[in-house]
């Protein structure tokens, strides 16, 4: 594997194809990280070097970090940072952005356009909006004070997005978009399947597990009008589940003379969903991937696919979402960790006001 040190124009200025270890961790739900280890002797081509890049790879990394280690093996660098899509968290929203009635994607990239694209000095050189996809649902929201990138992701989780900013090296171009991996899930026939499970014999080892530590199904949602406390509930009690409440305290949501009673209720809901998402049953499953199996790599599965894990010992099958990848490369070989799914209770929301 090559890899291509970029400086702060996207212009080569170096090349490393001998590195200790390399880890690149893709993530769906925040931006993704990288951690290479190289022997000292190659530091001096870091000296101009911003980012990353690899004909392996369709992210673009920023090099954050640099620490120097020695070990019994010898001196090495250890270089670090994150995806191209860690610019956004340069940024922070500083004044009142109220949406109405607007898909998650169009709030996402106004919030871009608003923030960087067309912001005077804020503005980041070269960044542009990519083609519109039209996905998500409608939201009503009001957002003051939050930093860029954590914002955008929340959104994203809420509607199962992600974003992504790809470097155009023909037109000098950083192109900002908003997608959601594909539906390979075996009761549909638009994309092809991927099952992972022991018994195909494509996942090495797995790993399962369920935490109800922080959940909460109910939530009391206070906002104010004019002095007067404004409550909305909602409720995602199932049958025969014990209620689990939470107090969200959203009085810094304020009307002020824009909205509609029924759209400020509907921000109240909206804000209750973002806190009670935080309270979720979480239910993860980890494996390593057989790289020499029936399921090829960024041909049958990738990152934010939907697709099914079989487990023949706790006798359940799981339809999620892959979360996050990790390709390992270390002494000429290749591993990839996949991270499946959580949060699972996030399709199932009943609200009430």
């Amino acid at each position: 594997m090559e890899l291509f040190l970029l400086d702060k124009d996207f212009q080569i200025c170096g090349l490393i194809d001998d590195f200790s270890s390399l880890v690149w961790n893709r993530k769906y739900y925040e931006c993704g990280n990288f951690n290479l280890q190289i022997n000292i002797k190659y530091l001096n081509k870091f000296k101009d070097a911003v980012y990353i890049s690899s004909k392996d790879f369709t992210e673009t990394a920023v090099i954050e970090n640099l620490n120097y280690k020695t070990t019994i093996q010898g001196t090495e660098i250890q270089i670090s940072g994150r995806f191209l899509e860690s610019k956004l968290a340069q940024r922070v929203i500083d004044n009142t952005q109220i949406f109405k009635d607007m898909i998650s994607e169009d709030i996402i990239r106004n919030l871009v356009n608003t923030f960087i694209i067309n912001s005077g000095d804020r503005k980041i050189p070269n960044l542009v909006l990519g083609k519109r996809k039209a996905i998500g649902k409608k939201h009503t929201i009001q957002i003051t004070g939050d930093n860029l990138l954590d914002k955008i992701y929340e959104l994203c989780k809420e509607d199962e997005l992600s974003i992504q900013i790809r470097y155009d090296f023909n037109n000098n171009q950083m192109i900002f978009e908003v997608w959601q991996g594909l539906n390979r899930k075996d009761t549909q026939d638009l994309n092809s399947w991927a099952i992972f499970s022991r018994s195909f014999e494509n996942i090495l080892e797995d790993e399962y597990s369920i935490d109800n530590t922080k959940y909460c199904n109910f939530a009391y949602v206070v906002g104010e009008d004019n002095g007067k406390e404004t409550v909305v509930t909602i409720n995602r009690v199932k049958d025969g589940e014990e209620r689990r409440e939470l107090y969200v305290e959203a009085k810094d949501l304020q009307k002020d003379g824009e909205l509609t009673d029924e759209e400020y209720k509907q921000m109240l809901i909206e804000k209750g969903i973002e806190k009670l998402n935080e309270c979720n049953k979480v239910e993860t499953a980890n494996f390593n991937v057989n790289l020499l199996s029936n399921l090829e790599y960024q041909r049958d599965f990738d990152l934010g696919d939907e697709v099914v894990y079989k487990n023949d010992k706790l006798n359940f099958n799981i339809e999620n979402r892959i979360v996050g990848i990790t390709e390992s490369y270390e002494n000429g070989s290749k591993t990839i960790e996949i991270v499946f799914g959580e949060d699972y209770n996030m399709k199932k929301i009943k609200e009430m006001i």
